[in-house]
Parts: C-alpha cells; sequence; structure tokens
C-alpha cells in the first residue's frame, strides 16, 4: 500500500445516492449559524495504528508505525454505514499525557504529610 493513501467515496455502495446524513445535519446546522462553515460532521471518526500492542511498548520515542483515519456515514436512501474518507498515515511514537496529581496527594496516592505542620 501507498505511503499516501488517500480515497473519498461521494456515493453510497449499496445503492449509488449521494445523499448523506450527517453532511445534510451539517448543512442545516451551518444554515442556522450552529456550526462554522468548516466544520463537517461524520457518523464516526477513528484513527489508530496496525502494531501489536506488545510490539508497541517496547517501541522507542519518535518511531513510527502504520497507521489509519477513517470518516463514515449514513445513506439517507438505505440506511447503509459506509466509508467516507480512508487515509493511510504514519504515526510516531510520543511520550504518554502526564496524568494530573490530585491536590494534597503523593505520585502513589498517599496523602502528603506538611513537616512544618505543628499540629
Amino acid at each position: 500500500m501507498e505511503k499516501d493513501f488517500h480515497r473519498e467515496f461521494t456515493k453510497c455502495p449499496q445503492c449509488g445516492s449521494e445523499d448523506r446524513f450527517f453532511e445534510q445535519l451539517a448543512n442545516v446546522a451551518k444554515e442556522r449559524g450552529l456550526a462554522r462553515k468548516e466544520w463537517e460532521f461524520h457518523l464516526q471518526m477513528s484513527e489508530g495504528i496496525v502494531v501489536d500492542p506488545a510490539k508497541a511498548e517496547g517501541a522507542l520515542i519518535g518511531s513510527e508505525a502504520p497507521g489509519f483515519g477513517i470518516m463514515t456515514d449514513v445513506c439517507m436512501e438505505c440506511g447503509c454505514i459506509y466509508a467516507i474518507d480512508l487515509t493511510r498515515i504514519d504515526k510516531k511514537k510520543s511520550l504518554p499525557s502526564a496524568q494530573p496529581i490530585p491536590h494534597g496527594k503523593s505520585q502513589k496516592g498517599r496523602p502528603l504529610i506538611n513537616p512544618f505542620s505543628v499540629s
């Protein structure tokens, strides 16, 4: 598969209709000023990587893995749920996001003791 694979599907594969439910909802919201003109609405947007989780754990920060992006919608004629956009992407491994530590707790969840407290 090419590294820059990208396909858009404008018609329902089942019946050939070009009317999509969430696309139409987005148009109504835009007409009423409830959504930005550049926004796109879909039934589902997903992205991920295709790697064994056990292998991903040992991968170095900055290493790349093959990934995907997919957007789906629903045909207004026959109800078929289908991909309207498929993209192959490379995702770089990054540092895990920092988890906030609750106020007054240690990193292990234990209460903090103030050594200067007189009580």
